[in-house]
């Protein structure tokens, strides 16, 4: 099986003797980073003047807000990098905390769409967006918000790189402010998810900072994170954590706690976070998919707990290296299909259905709005894809178990994973298995690492994952773009793509949407493994009231932590 999956194995068993010392009781509160540090990033003193939605996941309904007034709230989410628009990791986790301290023109709640910095905004023609700003908003730093940093952030943007979402300056034909609260945007070609894809996730920036700065990038002073949202930034440790404080300026009603602290306590170590919690050392965390089981237990530990779950919008996928045979023959990637039980996967890896949901063959999630039943549908069936392969000349030559190239050469096709993902690998390896198709499993410790194996073709299957699964379907641009696994140069799929973001409306989009997933299914250049859940704990008594955004977060960020749940309604 290879050394790495050996010591991946190992590092398994020791984790399981982890999680039955916990459930046992045994096991001592483990120490976390403190997020204190003298290390100063947001405003040195606060100025001396100046929604919450209530609980929405799968099975909760809307609750009273608590009081505000509570002195700190402290969050297990890791280090995401400093939060300033150009500086926090490319990665959601990075956004929704540099989301607490800046703002957009709208925001979402667990509905959708709500007024933000823009209390109305009209849509008169496919070409034409108009904002009508709120008045009364000030920077952290007490200087008067208008139109003219709206004007200003979308040009600055168009001309520096925007690494978490460009905007392409073929886009935006023009923008100006014929006063100071009223944005006036020309779009070059009509866009009719431009609402949802930039108005809610652009952060504004206030001119007055930012107009001398050249390399965004490289600017990192305290001004870097003076915002209008509301929080600010007081503290910020690379591997340590973030203490942000309540914004006094705030327009949207009064912060509900004093301070927030975020411990550098992440994804990567679930176990860790479940201790935290257990041991009153966080009020906070998440939890997705494979880590169910420690929700489960920390339910049996912690009693009053309130557990919420919601949809991850992120995928799990088997990919294949396009560019080889016979990897790049549809009629190859229908045998692997046919050859893998989902439901069995998701079982085997996460113990429950209520972790993850099995993956459909358009790619779409079956939550999502836009989602196609009726593609083309490859239930598990091992005679059906050992008929497939005899028909591709893969078969047993040497009565080994293990089918061979049409010519005779052994076939140990290379699949990829990383080493987060091996018990996923292993299960598809002992399907695939069952109809002759024998891999070989490497893992690597990193997906960065993995992205750099899938650049230099050095793989024939991988197992690898991306978000933004099902939330708005302009993501089909860059689901298959290479990005993320291999890029699928597929005509009719490009051409309805084309089709899809220059829709006039919506339901133009989904309706193209859908003839997509028809072609992804036909087609299979991946194999939708499975798409995680998400789940939040919070201690009992702590006074926050989490709910799942309509979409996720910027579009697609599936965490529960929305400013609006910070704020007083």
């Amino acid at each position: 099986m290879g050394c790495n999956v050996v010591r991946v194995l190992q590092a398994t068993i020791l984790v399981a003797v982890i999680l039955v010392a916990l459930v046992a009781g045994l096991y001592a509160a483990s120490h976390h980073g403190k997020a204190t540090s003298t290390k100063q990033y947001g405003p040195a003193t606060s100025p001396s003047t100046s929604a919450e939605s209530s609980t929405a996941s799968l099975t909760s309904t809307r609750s009273a807000p608590p009081k505000s007034g509570a002195k700190t709230l402290v969050i297990a989410m890791g280090d995401w990098g400093p939060p300033s628009p150009f500086l926090f990791y490319p990665r959601g986790p990075g956004y929704v905390l540099t989301s607490l301290v800046f703002d957009t023109l709208v925001w979402k709640d667990e509905h959708g769409i709500v007024p933000w910095l823009a209390t109305s905004w009209e849509h008169p023609d496919p070409y034409t967006w108009v904002f009508h700003l709120r008045h009364g908003v000030y920077w952290q730093d007490g200087e008067p918000f208008t139109a003219r940093d709206v004007v200003f952030t979308l040009k600055y943007l168009m001309r520096h790189h925007w690494a978490w979402k460009n905007i392409n300056p073929s886009l935006i034909k023009s923008v100006y402010a014929p006063d100071n609260y009223t944005v006036v945007i020309k779009l070059a070609k009509p866009y009719a998810f431009f609402l949802q894809d930039y108005a809610s996730t652009v952060f504004i920036l206030p001119e007055h900072i930012w107009r001398n700065v050249t390399n965004p990038y490289t600017f990192r002073s305290r001004e870097a994170f003076i915002g209008t949202g509301p929080y600010m930034l007081k503290s910020y440790e690379p591997q340590q954590g973030y203490v942000f404080v309540a914004n006094p300026r705030f327009w949207g009603g009064k912060p509900l706690f004093k301070e927030i602290r975020v411990v550098a306590i992440g994804f990567n170590n679930p176990q860790q976070a479940a201790l935290a919690l257990i041991n009153g050392k966080v009020d906070t965390a998440t939890f997705m998919g494979k880590a169910y089981r420690l929700v489960e237990m920390i339910k049996k530990r912690l009693p009053g707990a309130r557990i919420q779950s919601g949809p991850m919008y992120w995928v799990l996928f088997l990919g294949f290296n396009l560019d080889k045979w016979p990897y790049n023959e549809t009629m190859f990637r229908r045998a692997v299909a046919y050859a893998l039980n989902l439901t069995e996967l998701v079982l085997r890896v996460t113990g429950s259905t209520n972790a993850a949901v099995p993956g459909s063959p358009g790619y779409i999630p079956p939550y999502s709005k836009f989602y196609n039943p009726d593609t083309p549908r490859y239930p598990y069936n091992p005679s059906r894809a050992e008929k497939l392969l005899d028909r591709l000349g893969l078969v047993d030559r040497n009565g080994d178990g293990c089918r061979d190239l049409p010519g005779g050469k052994p076939w140990h096709p290379l699949l990829v994973a990383p080493s987060w993902y091996t018990q996923e690998a292993i299960v598809v390896k002992n399907m695939l298995k069952k109809v002759g198709i024998c891999v070989t499993v490497k893992t690597v410790n990193s997906f960065n690492q993995l992205d750099a194996l899938i650049r230099r073709g050095a793989y024939d299957l991988e197992i690898n994952g991306h978000g933004a699964t099902g939330n708005t379907p302009t993501a089909f641009t860059w689901y298959f773009s290479g990005r993320f696994g291999a890029k699928w140069n597929n005509e009719t799929y490009w051409r309805l793509v084309e089709k899809l973001v220059s829709a006039k409306t919506p339901e133009e989009a989904y309706k193209y949407a859908k003839e997509i997933q028809v072609v992804i299914a036909e087609q299979l250049p991946r194999i939708a493994l499975y798409y995680p859940n998400i789940f939040v704990v919070t201690r009992p008594g702590v006074p926050v009231h989490w709910f799942f955004t309509a979409g996720g977060i910027d579009g697609g960020i599936p965490m529960p932590y929305n400013k609006l749940a910070l704020v007083k309604p």
